[in-house]
């Protein structure tokens, strides 16, 4: 299992470094959460006054995708996080449905 951060455009040091830092912990929050995770890969950009953070999730036989724009480093990334732990949430819900639905008529 791996988690990549990349920072995108110029950014002030210090804002990249906490971008990649808080990337990263929301990432491992998500990974904790579910353990299936093969691969988290955080993408965060600063275009103008906006700032956007996606995170793509890799699971055994999917990709889960969240794209945010926030004009706060801390608000796009959060929210983007918290996205993708809905998906994640609802994709497993329907894969444990899946199975009991198959346990069933069996």
């Amino acid at each position: 299992m791996s988690i990549e951060v990349n920072v995108r455009h110029e950014m002030e040091e210090s804002t990249k470094k906490f971008a990649e830092l808080h990337a990263e912990k929301c990432a491992e929050q998500v990974v904790a959460k579910f353990s299936k995770v093969d691969n988290v890969h955080v993408v965060v950009d600063h275009q103008r006054f906006m700032y956007e953070a996606e995170f793509v999730v890799h699971v055994k036989g999917h990709t889960v995708r969240a794209k945010e724009h926030a004009t706060n480093l801390r608000s796009a990334i959060d929210t983007s996080s918290a996205r993708v732990t809905k998906q994640l949430r609802k994709l497993a819900n329907k894969v444990e449905a899946v199975h009991i639905h198959q346990a069933k008529h069996v």
